[in-house]
Protein backbone atom coordinates (compact mmCIF):
# COMPACT_ATOMS: atom_id res chain seq x y z
CA UNK A 1 0.00 0.00 0.00
CA UNK A 2 1.11 3.57 -0.71
CA UNK A 3 0.43 6.17 1.98
CA UNK A 4 0.94 9.93 2.00
CA UNK A 5 1.58 11.60 5.37
CA UNK A 6 1.49 15.37 5.90
CA UNK A 7 2.61 17.32 8.95
CA UNK A 8 1.24 20.88 9.12
CA UNK A 9 3.49 22.58 11.63
CA UNK A 10 3.97 26.12 12.92
CA UNK A 11 7.05 26.65 10.76
CA UNK A 12 6.78 24.22 7.85
CA UNK A 13 4.54 21.76 6.05
CA UNK A 14 6.13 18.40 5.30
CA UNK A 15 5.12 15.45 3.15
CA UNK A 16 6.24 11.82 3.14
CA UNK A 17 4.90 9.34 0.59
CA UNK A 18 5.92 5.75 1.33
CA UNK A 19 5.12 2.28 0.12
CA UNK A 20 4.55 -0.13 3.00
CA UNK A 21 5.12 -3.86 2.55
CA UNK A 22 4.96 -6.07 5.60
CA UNK A 23 7.14 -4.21 8.15
CA UNK A 24 9.24 -2.39 5.56
CA UNK A 25 8.70 1.15 4.27
CA UNK A 26 10.15 2.53 1.04
CA UNK A 27 10.21 6.30 0.62
CA UNK A 28 8.74 7.42 -2.69
CA UNK A 29 8.73 11.17 -2.11
CA UNK A 30 9.72 13.72 0.51
CA UNK A 31 8.76 17.37 0.34
CA UNK A 32 9.05 20.31 2.72
CA UNK A 33 7.79 23.88 2.42
CA UNK A 34 8.42 26.59 5.00
CA UNK A 35 5.13 28.48 5.28
CA UNK A 36 5.43 30.04 8.77
CA UNK A 37 1.85 29.24 9.71
CA UNK A 38 2.57 30.39 13.27
CA UNK A 39 4.01 33.79 12.32
CA UNK A 40 2.38 36.52 14.40
CA UNK A 41 0.24 34.02 16.30
CA UNK A 42 1.61 35.02 19.70
CA UNK A 43 0.65 38.65 19.03
CA UNK A 44 -2.76 38.23 17.39
CA UNK A 45 -3.97 34.82 18.57
CA UNK A 46 -4.92 34.00 14.98
CA UNK A 47 -3.39 32.45 11.86
CA UNK A 48 -2.93 35.26 9.35
CA UNK A 49 -4.57 35.17 5.94
CA UNK A 50 -1.15 35.26 4.27
CA UNK A 51 0.10 32.26 6.26
CA UNK A 52 -3.08 30.36 5.43
CA UNK A 53 -2.62 30.97 1.71
CA UNK A 54 1.04 29.88 1.77
CA UNK A 55 0.08 26.69 3.57
CA UNK A 56 -2.88 25.96 1.29
CA UNK A 57 -0.61 26.35 -1.76
CA UNK A 58 1.79 23.79 -0.28
CA UNK A 59 -1.05 21.38 0.55
CA UNK A 60 -2.48 21.58 -2.98
CA UNK A 61 0.94 20.69 -4.37
CA UNK A 62 1.35 17.84 -1.89
CA UNK A 63 -2.09 16.50 -2.86
CA UNK A 64 -0.96 16.43 -6.51
CA UNK A 65 2.22 14.55 -5.55
CA UNK A 66 0.23 11.97 -3.57
CA UNK A 67 -2.24 11.45 -6.41
CA UNK A 68 0.53 11.18 -8.97
CA UNK A 69 2.25 8.43 -6.98
CA UNK A 70 -0.98 6.49 -6.49
CA UNK A 71 -1.35 6.98 -2.75
CA UNK A 72 -4.35 4.96 -1.62
CA UNK A 73 -4.61 6.97 1.58
CA UNK A 74 -3.48 10.46 2.58
CA UNK A 75 -3.35 11.34 6.29
CA UNK A 76 -2.56 14.80 7.65
CA UNK A 77 -2.17 16.29 11.10
CA UNK A 78 -1.89 19.85 12.36
CA UNK A 79 0.05 20.74 15.48
CA UNK A 80 0.62 23.73 17.76
CA UNK A 81 -0.34 26.67 15.51
CA UNK A 82 -3.70 25.18 14.56
CA UNK A 83 -4.18 23.81 18.09
CA UNK A 84 -4.05 27.20 19.78
CA UNK A 85 -5.23 29.67 17.12
CA UNK A 86 -8.71 31.10 17.58
CA UNK A 87 -9.35 30.46 13.89
CA UNK A 88 -7.58 27.10 13.80
CA UNK A 89 -10.72 25.04 13.19
CA UNK A 90 -11.84 27.36 10.41
CA UNK A 91 -8.43 26.99 8.77
CA UNK A 92 -8.63 23.20 9.05
CA UNK A 93 -11.99 23.35 7.26
CA UNK A 94 -10.39 25.42 4.46
CA UNK A 95 -7.73 22.72 4.06
CA UNK A 96 -10.40 20.07 3.59
CA UNK A 97 -12.53 22.16 1.26
CA UNK A 98 -9.90 23.95 -0.84
CA UNK A 99 -6.95 21.53 -0.88
CA UNK A 100 -8.71 18.18 -0.45
CA UNK A 101 -6.71 17.50 2.73
CA UNK A 102 -8.74 16.70 5.87
CA UNK A 103 -6.64 17.88 8.84
CA UNK A 104 -6.60 16.05 12.14
CA UNK A 105 -5.71 18.55 14.87
CA UNK A 106 -3.69 16.54 17.37
CA UNK A 107 -2.91 17.22 21.01
CA UNK A 108 0.66 17.66 22.20
CA UNK A 109 0.54 14.15 23.66
CA UNK A 110 -0.63 12.64 20.36
CA UNK A 111 1.97 14.60 18.43
CA UNK A 112 4.65 13.19 20.75
CA UNK A 113 3.32 9.64 20.38
CA UNK A 114 3.41 9.75 16.58
CA UNK A 115 6.84 11.39 16.46
CA UNK A 116 8.27 8.87 18.90
CA UNK A 117 6.79 5.96 16.94
CA UNK A 118 8.33 7.19 13.70
CA UNK A 119 11.72 8.05 15.20
CA UNK A 120 12.26 4.88 17.20
CA UNK A 121 10.65 2.18 15.03
CA UNK A 122 13.17 -0.57 14.37
CA UNK A 123 15.87 0.80 16.69
CA UNK A 124 17.68 -1.61 19.01
CA UNK A 125 18.12 0.40 22.21
CA UNK A 126 16.09 -0.76 25.21
CA UNK A 127 15.38 2.78 26.44
CA UNK A 128 15.22 6.01 24.49
CA UNK A 129 14.50 9.64 25.19
CA UNK A 130 13.61 12.01 22.38
CA UNK A 131 13.11 15.71 21.69
CA UNK A 132 11.24 17.36 18.84
CA UNK A 133 11.82 21.12 18.60
CA UNK A 134 9.08 22.69 16.52
CA UNK A 135 8.06 26.17 15.50
CA UNK A 136 5.41 26.52 18.19
CA UNK A 137 6.10 23.80 20.76
CA UNK A 138 8.69 21.27 21.91
CA UNK A 139 7.87 17.66 22.70
CA UNK A 140 9.92 15.55 25.13
CA UNK A 141 9.45 11.78 25.12
CA UNK A 142 10.63 8.66 26.91
CA UNK A 143 10.04 4.98 26.14
CA UNK A 144 11.25 1.95 24.25
CA UNK A 145 11.42 1.48 20.46
CA UNK A 146 7.97 1.99 18.98
CA UNK A 147 6.33 2.47 22.40
CA UNK A 148 5.96 5.82 24.13
CA UNK A 149 5.74 5.64 27.91
CA UNK A 150 5.60 9.29 28.94
CA UNK A 151 5.77 12.66 27.23
CA UNK A 152 5.42 16.39 27.76
CA UNK A 153 4.54 19.12 25.26
CA UNK A 154 5.98 22.50 26.22
CA UNK A 155 5.02 25.90 24.70
CA UNK A 156 8.59 26.49 23.53
CA UNK A 157 8.91 26.93 19.77
CA UNK A 158 11.60 28.37 17.52
CA UNK A 159 9.22 30.73 15.68
CA UNK A 160 7.42 31.90 18.83
CA UNK A 161 10.62 32.57 20.81
CA UNK A 162 12.26 34.36 17.89
CA UNK A 163 9.31 36.73 17.58
CA UNK A 164 9.14 37.28 21.34
CA UNK A 165 12.82 37.90 22.09
CA UNK A 166 15.07 38.42 19.05
CA UNK A 167 14.57 41.78 17.33
CA UNK A 168 18.19 42.81 16.65
CA UNK A 169 20.47 41.43 13.95
CA UNK A 170 22.51 39.78 15.32
CA UNK A 171 20.78 39.35 18.68
CA UNK A 172 22.01 41.75 21.34
CA UNK A 173 23.50 40.34 24.57
CA UNK A 174 20.31 41.40 26.40
CA UNK A 175 18.09 39.62 23.85
CA UNK A 176 20.23 36.53 23.97
CA UNK A 177 19.96 36.38 27.76
CA UNK A 178 16.19 36.96 27.58
CA UNK A 179 15.92 34.06 25.13
CA UNK A 180 17.91 31.71 27.35
CA UNK A 181 15.90 32.76 30.40
CA UNK A 182 12.62 32.08 28.55
CA UNK A 183 13.93 28.62 27.67
CA UNK A 184 14.92 27.98 31.30
CA UNK A 185 11.47 29.02 32.52
CA UNK A 186 9.75 26.86 29.92
CA UNK A 187 11.84 23.81 30.73
CA UNK A 188 11.01 24.19 34.42
CA UNK A 189 7.69 22.60 33.46
CA UNK A 190 9.29 19.26 32.57
CA UNK A 191 7.54 16.60 34.67
CA UNK A 192 9.64 14.68 37.20
CA UNK A 193 8.97 11.43 35.36
CA UNK A 194 11.10 12.79 32.50
CA UNK A 195 13.83 13.89 34.91
CA UNK A 196 14.37 10.45 36.42
CA UNK A 197 17.81 10.23 34.85
CA UNK A 198 18.76 10.05 31.19
CA UNK A 199 18.02 7.01 29.09
CA UNK A 200 20.95 5.63 27.14
CA UNK A 201 20.22 7.60 23.95
CA UNK A 202 18.66 10.98 23.26
CA UNK A 203 17.14 11.21 19.78
CA UNK A 204 16.70 14.60 18.12
CA UNK A 205 13.75 14.90 15.74
CA UNK A 206 12.95 17.72 13.36
CA UNK A 207 14.60 20.53 11.45
CA UNK A 208 16.45 22.22 14.31
CA UNK A 209 18.16 19.00 15.37
CA UNK A 210 19.00 17.91 11.84
CA UNK A 211 20.40 21.31 10.88
CA UNK A 212 22.72 21.72 13.88
CA UNK A 213 24.06 18.20 13.28
CA UNK A 214 24.72 19.03 9.63
CA UNK A 215 26.47 22.22 10.70
CA UNK A 216 28.76 20.03 12.79
CA UNK A 217 29.43 17.87 9.73
CA UNK A 218 27.76 14.83 11.29
CA UNK A 219 25.76 12.27 9.30
CA UNK A 220 22.53 10.87 10.68
CA UNK A 221 23.22 8.50 13.56
CA UNK A 222 26.45 10.12 14.76
CA UNK A 223 26.27 11.76 18.23
CA UNK A 224 26.55 15.52 18.57
CA UNK A 225 28.31 16.47 21.82
CA UNK A 226 26.85 19.09 24.13
CA UNK A 227 30.07 21.12 24.02
CA UNK A 228 29.91 21.21 20.22
CA UNK A 229 26.29 22.33 20.33
CA UNK A 230 27.25 25.16 22.71
CA UNK A 231 29.89 26.26 20.21
CA UNK A 232 27.36 26.16 17.36
CA UNK A 233 24.85 28.20 19.36
CA UNK A 234 27.48 30.86 20.11
CA UNK A 235 28.36 31.05 16.43
CA UNK A 236 24.74 31.30 15.30
CA UNK A 237 23.87 33.99 17.84
CA UNK A 238 26.99 36.00 17.06
CA UNK A 239 26.53 36.67 13.34
CA UNK A 240 23.88 38.61 11.37
CA UNK A 241 21.19 36.82 9.40
CA UNK A 242 22.87 37.26 6.01
CA UNK A 243 25.99 35.49 7.29
CA UNK A 244 23.93 32.82 9.03
CA UNK A 245 22.27 31.93 5.72
CA UNK A 246 25.70 31.09 4.28
CA UNK A 247 26.75 28.68 7.03
CA UNK A 248 27.46 25.25 5.59
CA UNK A 249 24.90 22.63 6.59
CA UNK A 250 22.22 25.15 7.60
CA UNK A 251 19.06 25.48 5.50
CA UNK A 252 19.01 29.20 4.58
CA UNK A 253 15.23 29.31 5.05
CA UNK A 254 15.67 28.27 8.67
CA UNK A 255 18.44 30.77 9.44
CA UNK A 256 16.13 33.37 11.00
CA UNK A 257 14.76 30.98 13.67
CA UNK A 258 17.72 28.64 14.24
CA UNK A 259 19.15 30.67 17.15
CA UNK A 260 15.98 30.11 19.18
CA UNK A 261 15.75 26.48 18.06
CA UNK A 262 19.34 25.78 19.12
CA UNK A 263 18.70 27.51 22.46
CA UNK A 264 15.77 25.19 23.17
CA UNK A 265 17.78 22.11 22.25
CA UNK A 266 20.77 23.24 24.32
CA UNK A 267 18.62 24.01 27.35
CA UNK A 268 16.76 20.70 27.16
CA UNK A 269 19.96 18.67 26.96
CA UNK A 270 21.35 20.42 30.03
CA UNK A 271 18.09 20.13 31.94
CA UNK A 272 17.75 16.41 31.20
CA UNK A 273 21.41 15.63 31.79
CA UNK A 274 22.45 14.43 28.34
CA UNK A 275 26.00 14.95 27.09
CA UNK A 276 25.17 14.17 23.46
CA UNK A 277 22.29 13.78 21.02
CA UNK A 278 21.76 11.57 17.96
CA UNK A 279 19.63 13.12 15.23
CA UNK A 280 17.18 11.36 12.94
CA UNK A 281 15.22 12.46 9.89
CA UNK A 282 12.38 10.16 10.94
CA UNK A 283 9.57 11.38 13.11
CA UNK A 284 5.92 12.34 12.97
CA UNK A 285 5.35 11.63 9.28
CA UNK A 286 6.78 8.13 9.47
CA UNK A 287 4.70 7.61 12.60
CA UNK A 288 1.62 8.58 10.60
CA UNK A 289 2.54 6.15 7.81
CA UNK A 290 3.08 3.29 10.25
CA UNK A 291 -0.17 4.02 12.08
CA UNK A 292 -2.17 4.22 8.84
CA UNK A 293 -0.66 0.97 7.57
CA UNK A 294 -1.50 -0.82 10.82
CA UNK A 295 -5.07 0.46 10.70
CA UNK A 296 -5.49 -0.73 7.14
CA UNK A 297 -4.08 -4.15 7.99
CA UNK A 298 -6.45 -4.39 10.94
CA UNK A 299 -9.45 -3.66 8.75
CA UNK A 300 -8.29 -6.22 6.23
CA UNK A 301 -7.90 -8.85 8.92
CA UNK A 302 -11.41 -8.16 10.25
CA UNK A 303 -12.91 -8.44 6.78
CA UNK A 304 -10.99 -11.63 6.11
CA UNK A 305 -12.19 -13.13 9.37
CA UNK A 306 -15.83 -12.58 8.43
CA UNK A 307 -15.66 -14.17 4.99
Amino acid sequence: MIIGAIDVGSNSVKLLVAEVKSRETRVLAHRSSITRLGRGLGRTGQISREAQERTLDALREFRRVCDGLGAGRVVAVATEAVRIARNGRQFAERCRREAGIPLRVVSGREEARLAFLGATWGRRERRLASIDVGGGSTELMLGSPGRLETAASLPLGAVALTEAHLASDPPSPREREALLEAVRRGLAGIPDRLRAGPAGTLLGIGGTCVNVARMAGLPEGRPLALAKLESIFDRLAGVPLDERRLIQGLDPERADIIVAGAAILLGAMKSLGFGSIVTTVHGLRRGLVLEAANQKRGKGEKKGGKS
